[in-house]
């Protein structure tokens, strides 16, 4: 993996030397990814041109490996000087969606990629970008004061799509490149459960968790007072559907000890389906732990869908990627990818 930094003007300067230690990971705003990065560097073998503001990127137009870098730190005792910086995902979470002044809330309609490209290009100095073409497709979703991030993902999800951030290479009249931009597409969610079963006999490495330390019931309180208050009960059943079907809870046993039940407070809330959309939400984000680590994959990528299985415990999983970790040296990267909640 060629990995290329700029200067602080994004001036393309060289690639990282073998020598060099990365630690970088990517995921959705459901996972435990900070979308962040560290890359370690001997101290003799530093180019001052790498510094706070440079950006990295993997000599891949398609890849999503890179970032900008926010700050360093120097050790004497180790002779290293550490890097820290937030890939393209992270620096998109350091933002919100707001309404327009006087409106509630934000109204993301029309094609996808134009939502993408209202919401992110004047953000970000040019440097991240919503895709120039149209996605074909049209998204629906009232945001309000919603992290960046969460904000694309859940909109893009609505549809069955996911966000895509790939590297657009302008060049000037003489062929040679004058800027490079990084452009957040809608694309499809694959699933691959059906095809692909990742697991240890197949020989992939996995480190396998499963642990029932979420909610799967979640009470909403909506708009009135004591009896005349709106009250939805929702469940999130085994397959990760979310019902307000109570016996199809009970039959898919949720009930009794396996019954952990979680309060959702909005009373003001302006419709129902804002209240349930909610509570979905919120279910979502405090499931139970499940989850698996997978070395040695390929072709997929955030936001699809695989199946795996560790054959020792017997745990399965049919879920989404949900992050991407690289770290090694420059010439000895190695990619995991991390499945489920």
């Amino acid at each position: 993996m060629d990995i290329i930094y700029t200067d602080r003007q994004l001036n393309e300067i060289n690639y990282l030397d073998e020598r060099v230690y990365i630690d970088l990971e990517i995921g959705t705003y459901l996972s435990d990814s900070k979308n962040d990065f560290e890359i370690t560097i001997p101290a003799d073998q530093w180019d001052s041109n790498l510094d706070k503001g440079s950006i990295v990127f993997e000599n891949d137009t398609n890849s999503e490996f890179g970032g900008r870098i926010q700050g360093k730190t120097s050790n004497t005792a180790s002779n290293k000087i550490v890097f820290y910086g937030y890939t393209w995902r992270g620096l998109i979470s350091k933002r919100y969606i707001k309404p327009a002044p006087g409106k509630a809330y934000y109204f993301a309609r029309g094609d996808a990629n134009e939502f993408l490209r209202n919401i992110l290009d004047a953000e970000f100095d040019g440097l991240i970008v919503g895709a120039s073409e149209d996605a074909g497709v049209e998204v629906n979703r009232d945001l309000r004061y919603v992290n960046m991030l969460e904000g694309i993902e859940k909109t893009l999800s609505d549809i069955g799509y996911r966000m895509k951030i790939t590297m657009i290479v302008d060049q000037n009249s003489q062929g040679k490149i004058s800027s490079r931009k990084f452009a957040v597409s809608a694309v499809p969610i694959i699933d691959y459960s059906d095809t692909k079963e990742y697991s240890n006999d197949g020989g992939y490495s996995l480190v396998a968790k499963d642990i029932e330390n979420g909610y799967n019931h979640c009470i909403c309180l909506g708009q009135g007072e004591l009896t005349e208050r709106t009250v939805i009960e929702l469940f999130k059943l085994s397959n990760g559907m979310i019902t307000q079907d109570e016996d199809l809870a009970v039959m898919d046993g949720i009930i009794g000890l396996n019954r952990r039940t979680m309060l959702y407070d909005y009373s003001s809330v302006e419709s129902l389906d804002e209240l349930i959309n909610g509570g979905i939400d919120k279910l979502n984000e405090n499931s139970d732990t499940k989850s698996l680590q997978i070395s040695n994959v390929d072709n997929v990528e955030i936001g699809d869908i695989v199946g795996a299985r560790d054959r020792i415990t017997g745990i399965y999983m049919q879920k989404q990627i949900e992050s991407k970790i690289l770290s090694g040296y420059m010439n000895r990267i190695k990619i995991q990818y991390k499945v489920g909640d």
